[in-house]
């Protein structure tokens, strides 16, 4: 994951709820979904709020990050959704109505995760574990093994372009992965971030320590 920084609410969301109130997201018409849907891509930066693949406003959901059915005063509150990927059985379709003790708009959701260069994801705190259990982030390859090998073959590109071995990069001097650091975290011209370039940054961060 990647921390969300979320902010305004859509003005048209806002006029919306202000002709309707006590309305509750099912409520919505499609163009407030949309609203909402492009608003989130960009403060994500084009990518889904749990896997950092990249998504697209035809490639995403509105998802509640505290379900609708157990929080439904909270529908409505831009602050509780994000955009998920609509990979099936994964992410925001994972998610669905369960607990989620550690989220995208957490500080520590960037540091209680660990990602190797294998592809792999562990929690290091039992609600990060739990995380990755709702969300079927592919702790395994057994559990999700589409993902486990798209972020392998993800994260490998990512260093490719950099001219950089995955089989070297714990030789690299901190000077060179500073500047791989800087870079990946820097949006394109059209305010995207590169597919699963938090989770390099995840690595890389673990090779400085």
């Amino acid at each position: 994951m990647r921390k969300i920084h979320k902010g305004k609410e859509p003005e048209s969301l806002g006029q919306w709820k202000r002709g309707n109130p006590g309305k509750r997201y099912n409520d919505l018409p499609y163009a407030q979904r949309q609203a909402i849907r492009e608003a989130c891509l960009e403060e994500q930066f084009g990518l889904c709020a749990y896997c950092c693949h990249a998504i697209a406003i035809d490639t995403a959901h509105n998802e509640h990050v505290d379900a609708q059915d157990s929080a439904p005063n909270r529908t409505m509150n831009f602050s509780n959704i994000v955009a998920s990927c609509n990979h099936p059985n994964q992410c925001g379709n994972a998610h669905k109505s369960q607990p989620l003790a550690l989220t995208a708009l957490m500080d520590e959701c960037e540091t209680e995760l660990k990602f190797y260069l294998s592809g792999a994801v562990e929690g290091l705190t039992p609600r990060a574990v739990g995380a990755i259990k709702v969300l079927n982030l592919g702790d395994t390859r057994k559990n999700n093994l589409a993902l486990f090998n798209t972020r392998k073959t993800l994260i490998e590109s990512l260093l490719f372009t950099q001219c950089i071995e995955p089989s070297e990069l714990k030789i690299e001097s901190d000077e060179v992965l500073s500047i791989l650091l800087e870079e990946l975290q820097l949006p394109d011209q059209d305010n995207r971030l590169q597919p699963f370039s938090p989770v390099l940054v995840n690595v890389l961060r673990q090779i400085q320590r």
